[in-house]
């Protein structure tokens, strides 16, 4: 089985594959290249669970309608705004257990407004958690939860919070595709500030690589009967070649079956 997900940010976040895009493409934004990804996901029947900011819902809800009334999506949370980590683009708190909570709650009453029900799937922005988080997602009614990064972890399993974890057990798209100023001299200089703490890899590839990557892994991980969680961030792929690889690989994904963040509680690894 293959769990895709994506990451939704509101735009003004303003962050670089953002500032990419409005730089060269500025009738675009990443809420209408997120639209284009959805149909897609429909046109090849693959169900996609995209985690979207509280901003992008508050400030943007004209332009995301479209995603949300999807039949192929699950929206989940990915907090509200965006908080800032306290350490690098990978930090490991997004601040202080108060801040947390009042982010949480603020996501979750935005999505139930917009959306007309709760959600109960979330990834941290930047994959940021501390020992704190996973307490409040579940106090606050999250259910499932995807911001390990761990390639060896084929099945979702059930955390000591109550929370289903289903780990991001193929090579991430933003932080190893060389894309917009990604560049091999751009991943050398984030090295040396950031060493990589958070993922099995540091090495970033071009398109071709990176995504013969994803498909052998993919086939691994239904080879052993788990679930492929796969992270493919809408503007990413629409910046490393217009989704063209995107749309190959969702024709491989359509001879799976698909399934939302909210349906891996049924493969729980024993």
């Amino acid at each position: 089985m293959i769990c895709l997900t994506g990451d939704v940010h509101h735009d003004s976040l303003g962050w670089s594959d953002q500032k990419f895009l409005r730089a060269r493409r500025p009738d675009l934004s990443e809420i209408k290249v997120s639209v284009e990804y959805v149909r897609l996901c429909e046109k090849h029947g693959v169900k996609c669970t995209l985690y979207t900011t509280g901003k992008t819902l508050a400030e943007q809800w004209d332009a995301f309608g479209p995603i949300a009334g999807s039949a192929v999506v699950e929206v989940g949370g990915h907090t509200y705004g965006a908080l800032e980590a306290t350490s690098g683009p990978h930090g490991r708190s997004h601040g202080t257990y108060d801040q947390q909570r009042q982010d949480v709650a603020q996501m979750m009453s935005i999505a139930r407004q917009r959306l007309g029900k709760d959600i109960v799937s979330w990834r941290g922005h930047g994959l940021v958690r501390d020992e704190h988080t996973y307490k409040i997602l579940w106090e606050m009614g999250i259910r499932y939860i995807s911001d390990e990064v761990n390639w060896d972890k084929t099945h979702p399993e059930r955390l000591a919070e109550g929370l289903i974890s289903h780990p991001l057990n193929v090579i991430m798209d933003h932080d190893h595709l060389y894309h917009a100023d990604r560049t091999p001299e751009s991943v050398k200089r984030t090295q040396a500030r950031w060493p990589s703490h958070y993922g099995p890899v540091s090495e970033s590839y071009p398109i071709g690589d990176w995504a013969r990557i994803v498909e052998d892994q993919v086939r691994r991980i239904e080879e052993e009967e788990g679930v492929a969680t796969v992270l493919m961030h809408p503007i990413c792929m629409f910046l490393v070649d217009e989704f063209q690889t995107l749309e190959r690989l969702l024709k491989l994904f359509s001879q799976s079956k698909t399934i939302w963040a909210r349906e891996v509680g049924g493969v729980v690894g024993t």
